[in-house]
Parts: structure tokens; C-alpha cells; sequence
């Protein structure tokens, strides 16, 4: 066998093994940031619908103190 393939044959190996983790352990990554993304929207959209609930409740608070500031006169 070659004596050069006796001597660098390791550490081809032991390189491809290295490349072939940061490919998968990238890809677990990438994995991770959609799963993030996907929450932190709803997350969002969670936050929009209770801020708009918030605002008709006190759309519907501020039209009675309107009433009870003006009562209408019979």
C-alpha cells in the first residue's frame, strides 16, 4: 500500500467525518430558526388580536362614560 495513503488516510477521514457534522448540525440549526420563526409569529398575531379586544373594550368603556357624561334630558 501507498505510504502516503498509510499516513494521510486518518485524517481524510477523520476531516470528512468533521465536514459531514457541521452539514447536519447546520442543518439542525436551520431546523431550529424556522421552528422559532413559526412560533415568534404566533407569538405576533396572538399579541395584535388581544391588543385589538383590548381596543373595543375600551372603545365600548369610553362610549358609556360619553353617556353618562351627557345623560340625555327628557
Amino acid at each position: 500500500m501507498n505510504p502516503v495513503m498509510n499516513q494521510w488516510g486518518p485524517v481524510a477521514v477523520i476531516v470528512g467525518g468533521y465536514l459531514l457534522g457541521i452539514f447536519f448540525q447546520n442543518r439542525r440549526i436551520d431546523d431550529l430558526r424556522d421552528s422559532m420563526n413559526r412560533r415568534f409569529e404566533d407569538l405576533r398575531d396572538l399579541l395584535k388580536s388581544e391588543v385589538k379586544r383590548l381596543e373595543e373594550r375600551f372603545d365600548r368603556v369610553d362610549e358609556r362614560l360619553d353617556r353618562l357624561e351627557n345623560p340625555i334630558i327628557r
